[in-house]
């Protein structure tokens, strides 16, 4: 007992001493903690606090355009001057300004740029890429500068951004750097964008103990994943044709393969003026872009730069349609037209002649164009009237073979972009009528340059022309042209070329058929219109008006740029001679469960757009009344799985592209140099000029210029010209374009692409070759780096990576039980489907897609008809891959809401089901498992029967 006690004492006097130690410790840690905190207040007091920090996010390029009136007053110096007050944008760079006067009395000048620097000794700059696709991890940099003279100790703070995941995705995330003077440092952060839109991203940067401190916002572009699609449907409103009402229904738009958890968009447009939106868009900055969604050369884009708004303004001047368009742009078409017009003397040759390219011999086509288009603006502005006479008697003297009355190409233009239908069949044929079209247009504009050549060559060509229509079996575009041009001719035309021109059409007069592609239709059928509404016939001209209004693109436009001019010009002429004789349209949209849409038009507003968004899986209804006529046009946006393109075979080109690392040392600034192989050839029996290939960038990755440049300027030339867009998709594409594409040996394009930024789950990037005249001959393929084809390498890690998967589908564990009552209520919220599948078949992309087949039909969704023994598709996103872990052979029960219906497979028919954050995927144990896991499994088919016995009475 003694020892015990003296155990229990010497115990009790420990326990006792430990407290009072504890005590001592405690008083301690607390005069540390306080000790700590007071360090810490003191710590954040040496440095500014966010409010305390000027934030940066104005980056522009270009600013402060002003008109300035200088005092009437010089002052003693002589001179008159003005302060100009306006603060500095956020651009840390060298700024330049120029000034330019203007005075009635001493023209213009142009003073010496004077340059500045907006300059800060501590600050930071974000690094991003152009453009991210929704999911991909990308690794951006914030580079922190100092170019103090002593060293720094630098707090950096990324705040935190909705809808990203990133090491701040619960808040803002501080890490502390030391930069030594005169020095930079990069600070890498991983972000994963999961919605789509311009994320502001923020980083600020403050020093200790100093007042020196800044904060830098950009936005990060972050984009729907796939391709970019769209579906186009448009036709003519012209009710009086159908005895005052027309009733038009547009049915559901068959969409193939839209990404995952994206909506496509439908919009509705009305105009009560069919040419309206394109005159509208003719007199714009860039009537090219908007009209014609294709890439195009210098002198192509130029000429059309005069061209559209030429076009537009002959229309509303003769129609008397300006205040409906808006006064104030008769201007600003004539200032297009003007400059147009400036830029393209520019090209002129001493000798009056014009090439399709500089340093180039002259070519009669372009010279040609050149008098046509300066005729038809010598009416309308200043068009020196000695500029359109040279080229035209160059033509006459230089081009024009006297005997046989046509006219000769020494240069040819190989560009079907600028000459159309003329590099088909007849070549000397359509290219002569294009010469005397030019000829009789400068005639009438009333140039006065004519004389007894001129005279003799339009009637030698005219007789030419004759013979040729008078020629049986001749293509259909052939016929057009040359019944426009001798209809020009009027009484002087030696033949009346209606006959030829009507026995050329399509049964029913409403079109002239090319076989070789859509595009030289359009055209051909635009010079028929033209020569049908010069030759007075209106009633022949009914139809092709109809047909060329429902070929039209989106924006108005008719797919290149020659046949969109041709046929606006045909449209613009018929309704000059034949308006409307009452423009008031009213339009009612009836969509099936929402309230009628309800437009009316009238001559005040035929020209304004009116535009209601859709659901996109509605048929719906239009009816127009009244006298006047318009434009109905049905658009939806959507993106598609890049895989669809992959699939399509192709018809008109052998095409590979393969992407592997290079073998070369980056640069310092790039994380890995990739090598790009591009092999095309034709597969016709000739070779395909004029060839695009559209190359999308992936997230990241840049080209490398000196490689395009080699390519561009050896002596093989392997392309003739390449420029990096971002009208043509979301992403950004690196536009080449090749003189011509053989039909014997592949094209073969090497060049590398710099990677900038590190990313994970790269999504693949699209490389599409067409015709540029042709688009409808293209084929594409898809390149990923192997090492993301095959794995999709992520790169984000612990939290970053944790809140990713808040979007997917997270298989349940082994280990977790679950109670009937668990799995039934789940299945019983809404129409949800209740299956249990056998996995078939893993394919893993960027989406990931299981074959499986339905073993037991527990509770049918939306789908009607599903049974035992039939196979479904599934898919998820690439990145939910280690979650889900689905794996082949194993069974499952998936239970999943109505959203998760999402697809047609188009090469099966089979629906394809989502697996996302609100489908239950759980693993059905073998029946060799469920002898150690009888709960687990008597649980699972306890759920099973009662769905399927009683469905939902929970």
């Amino acid at each position: 007992m003694s020892g015990r006690g003296g155990f229990e004492l010497h115990m009790s006097f420990s326990n006792a001493d430990t407290m009072r130690e504890r005590e001592v410790l405690r008083v301690e840690a607390r005069h540390d903690e306080e000790k700590e905190e007071e360090e810490e207040e003191e710590e954040e007091e040496e440095y500014l606090d966010a409010s305390q920090v000027y934030l940066r996010s104005k980056f522009y390029e270009s600013w402060l355009w002003t008109d300035v009136n200088l005092p009437s007053q010089a002052d003693r110096d002589g001179l008159a001057s003005k302060n100009v007050d306006n603060p500095l944008p956020d651009s840390i760079t060298e700024w330049g300004v120029l000034a330019i006067s203007a005075s009635p009395h001493t023209g213009f000048c142009v003073a010496e740029p004077y340059n500045f620097r907006a300059w800060k000794h501590f600050f930071v700059d974000l690094k991003l890429p152009y453009s991210v696709a929704r999911n991909e991890q990308v690794e951006i940099k914030a580079v922190v500068h100092n170019y103090n003279n002593e060293e720094l100790h630098v707090r950096v703070v990324l705040m935190k951004t909705e809808g990203m995941c990133s090491i701040a995705f619960k808040e803002s995330h501080t890490q502390e750097v030391t930069l030594p003077a005169g020095s930079s440092v990069a600070v890498p952060y991983t972000i994963v964008p999961l919605v789509v839109g311009k994320l502001p991203l923020e980083v600020m940067v403050v020093a200790r103990g100093t007042t020196a401190g800044d904060r830098i916002q950009k936005q990060l572009r972050v984009v729907l994943e796939g391709v970019q699609k769209a579906e186009v449907w448009s036709a003519v409103l012209n009710p009086s044709a159908e005895g005052g009402t027309q009733t038009v229904r547009v049915g559901k738009i068959e969409l193939e393969s839209v990404v995952p958890n994206s909506r496509p968009e439908t919009f509705i447009n009305v105009r009560g003026n069919v040419l309206a939106d394109s005159i509208d868009n003719s007199i714009s900055e860039d009537s090219l872009a908007s009209l014609i969604q294709m890439p195009g050369g210098c002198v192509e884009q130029n000429l059309a730069s005069i061209t559209l708004p030429l076009i537009a303004t002959l229309y509303l001047d003769r129609t008397n349609s300006w205040e409906s368009v808006g006064v104030q742009r008769k201007a600003e078409a004539l200032r297009y037209i003007r400059r147009g017009y400036e830029n393209q003397l520019a090209y002129r040759r001493s000798d009056g002649s014009y090439p399709p390219y500089r340093r180039e011999g002259a070519s009669t086509w372009i010279t040609a164009y050149v008098v046509k288009v300066f005729s038809m603006a010598y009416s309308i502005t200043r068009i020196d009237e000695q500029q359109v006479c040279e080229p035209l008697l160059y033509l006459v003297n230089n081009k024009h073979q006297l005997l046989r009355g046509s006219f000769k190409e020494d240069n040819p233009v190989y560009s079907t972009t600028m000459t159309g239908g003329l590099r088909g069949d007849d070549p000397e044929t359509t290219l002569t009528a294009f010469v005397l079209i030019a000829l009789a247009e400068a005639k009438q504009a009333r140039i006065r340059c004519t004389g007894p050549s001129v005279e003799v060559a339009v009637g030698k060509t005219a007789e030419y022309l004759k013979s040729a229509l008078l020629t049986t079996g001749r293509r259909p575009y052939t016929v057009a042209i040359a019944s426009y041009a001798l209809a020009l001719l009027g009484n002087a035309s030696p033949y009346n070329p209606t006959p030829s021109l009507l026995r050329a059409a399509a049964p029913g007069g409403s079109h002239w058929l090319d076989s070789q592609n859509t595009l030289f239709t359009l055209e051909a059928t635009g010079y028929a219109l033209l020569a049908l509404v010069k030759l007075g016939r209106m009633e022949e001209a009914a139809a092709p008006f109809k047909w060329l209004n429902g070929q039209r693109r989106r924006g108005g436009g008719f797919g290149s740029t020659q046949s969109t001019m041709v046929v606006l010009q045909a449209l613009s002429e018929y309704l000059i001679n034949k308006p409307p004789d009452d423009a008031s349209l009213d339009v009612d949209v009836r969509i099936t469960g929402r309230k009628e849409i309800r437009y009316h038009f009238n001559p005040v507003n035929a020209y304004a757009a009116r535009s209601s968004r859709l659901p996109a899986d509605l048929d719906l209804e239009v009816e127009a009344r009244g006298n006047g006529q318009g434009i109905l046009e049905v658009v939806t946006h959507y993106n598609q799985l890049p895989e669809v393109d992959e699939k399509i075979s192709c018809k008109d080109f052998e095409f590979s592209v393969a992407i592997e690392e290079s073998s070369e040392k980056p640069p310092a600034d790039v994380e890995k140099s990739y090598q790009l192989t591009i092999k095309v050839r034709a597969l016709g029996p000739r070779d395909v000029r004029m060839v695009i290939l559209d190359i999308n960038l992936p997230t990241g990755f840049t080209p490398e210029n000196s490689d395009l440049e080699m390519l561009s300027n050896s002596v093989d030339r392997y392309i003739n010209n390449f420029q990096i867009v971002d009208n043509l998709s979301d992403r950004g594409s690196l536009i080449i374009h090749l003189f011509k594409v053989s039909h014997k040996e592949p094209e073969i394009l090497i060049f590398r692409l710099q990677q900038s930024f590190k990313v994970g789950l790269l999504q693949p990037s699209s490389v599409t070759v067409y015709e540029y005249y042709n688009p409808d001959h293209r084929c594409s393929r898809t390149y990923t780096p192997r090492e993301d084809k095959e794995a999709l390498t992520q790169i984000c890690r612990d939290n970053v990576c944790r809140c990713t998967q808040g979007d997917c589908c997270i298989s349940k564990t082994d280990s977790e039980n679950f109670l009937n009552k668990d799995r039934e209520v789940f299945a019983c919220n809404t129409l949800h489907h209740v299956f249990k599948v056998k996995v078939l078949n893993v394919s893993q992309s960027y989406y990931d897609k299981y074959e499986m087949e339905i073993t037991r039909v527990i509770k049918l969704g939306v789908e009607a008809g599903v049974e035992v023994g039939q196979k479904r598709f599934f898919m998820s996103h690439g990145g939910c891959r280690d979650g889900i872990n689905l794996k082949q052979g194993s069974e499952y029960l998936i239970i999943g809401p109505k959203e998760d219906l999402w697809n047609i497979d188009s090469d099966t028919n089979r629906s394809i089901y989502m697996l996302g954050k609100d489908t239950w995927v759980e693993r059905w144990p073998t029946s060799a498992e469920c002898s150690s896991m009888q709960a687990k499994c008597k649980s699972l088919d306890d759920t099973a029967d009662e769905l399927s016995v009683n469905a939902c009475r929970v």
